[in-house]
């Protein structure tokens, strides 16, 4: 294990999800290694983030308050993530030019393409490479767009927290980051091992499984090539156990932990843990629907290749019989990312590593 350098300063993540708010003080040292000197992981108020934007931020502000002093945060520079609700993204071509005129190019593109306000917007670009396209060599882009209100919301919101703002990041830059890291996924972190991948390739995707939302990050040589959002995530799947179940109206609670213990089980044939399996697969089903046609829209419309696995994050990705679920249905090896060992990264040894599946955009965007 590495040490850190003592004369580094150190910094604070914050990745505000629909249902938890995860706060990282990190410390970059020798050879870019960051050392996590401390975390916590705090609840979301309850309607306080609409379509990316923060509605109710004296809530947001109470609450990463106790959160840092609870866990004895105190660094006082900060970078954030944006919740990923209200972010464009889309995959463009152009017709290959010397790269003196490409920025021309994609402008003009992007204009064509992309139905926004320019002025309203911050909008960024990476080339993703060259493509051949019904024989015409193509340039790929990666383009991301947000409003320059919701990025000034996050800019004010760490004002108010006194800290010092250092970066907004967007969810697919900040994972695309994290997947730089040096990730060894073993070999027992598979959930059918014995599968032999289909595609030998270096693109892969990555789910991130929310209460509100499944985000899809497709990455190749560990650069974002497509993002999507789907706005269902795991806890349509309390709501279907609490209704299942007939369950009293203050019982909700009780429905999210049954979904926890039981999961997607395959053996379940009578009882609670059968009805709890069966509402998680109904809702799992329409999810996975819903991903093949990005996965399809992905391979027909961006010129993308097969991706060769998956990763999980998010708190949907401990759920009980998840990683067997999306390798039965997409037929690609699944890993769960706490799991996995990473070099780059180190933890203080009091630290729980297990809750790794939460951290990934908070440590990415401070990569």
């Amino acid at each position: 294990m590495g040490m850190a350098d003592l004369f580094s300063s150190s910094f604070i993540t914050i990745d505000i999800g629909f249902r938890y708010m995860k706060i990282v003080q990190v410390k970059k040292g020798r050879n870019d290694l960051l050392s996590v000197l401390n975390y916590g992981i705090g609840d979301t108020p309850k309607g306080c983030i609409k379509n990316g934007a923060i509605k109710d931020s004296d809530a947001v502000v109470s609450e990463i308050n106790r959160v840092i002093k609870d866990h004895n945060i105190n660094a006082k520079d900060a970078k954030i993530v944006m919740s990923g609700t209200n972010i464009v993204s889309r995959v463009i071509m152009i017709d290959y030019v010397p790269e003196s005129e490409a920025d021309k190019m994609i402008w003009q593109e992007i204009k064509d393409t992309i139905p926004i306000d320019l002025a309203a917007n911050r909008i960024d670009y990476k080339i993703l490479g060259t493509i051949t396209v019904n024989g015409q060599k193509k340039i790929k882009v990666f383009v991301t767009v947000v409003l320059k209100q919701i990025v000034d919301n996050y800019i004010e919101l760490l004002n108010s927290l006194r800290l010092k703002p250092l970066a907004v990041d967007i969810p697919s830059n900040s994972v695309s980051k994290f997947f730089q890291l040096d990730i060894d996924i073993g070999d027992n972190n598979g959930a059918k091992r014995h599968r032999k991948p289909k595609h030998n390739n270096n693109t892969y995707i990555v789910f991130d499984l929310g209460s509100e939302t499944t985000i899809i990050n497709i990455l190749k040589d560990n650069s974002p090539e497509f993002n999507r959002v789907i706005l269902k995530g795991s806890s349509r799947i309390d709501a279907e156990i609490f209704k299942d179940l007939t369950m009293q109206p203050n019982e909700m609670q009780k429905a999210e932990l049954y979904k926890k213990r039981y999961g997607i089980s395959d053996t379940a044939v009578a009882g609670t843990e059968y009805t709890c399996s069966q509402a998680a697969k109904r809702v799992m089903d329409s999810i996975i629907k819903d991903i093949k046609l990005c996965i399809d829209f992905y391979l027909s419309r961006c010129g993308g290749e097969h991706p060769s696995k998956i990763f999980l994050i998010g708190g949907g990705s401990q759920m009980k019989g998840i990683q067997e679920y999306f390798e039965d249905h997409l037929e690609l090896p699944a890993y769960r990312i706490n799991v996995a060992k990473i070099k780059g990264i180190e933890f203080n040894g009091n630290l729980d590593t297990d809750r790794l599946n939460y951290l990934v955009n908070a440590l990415g965007v401070a990569l």
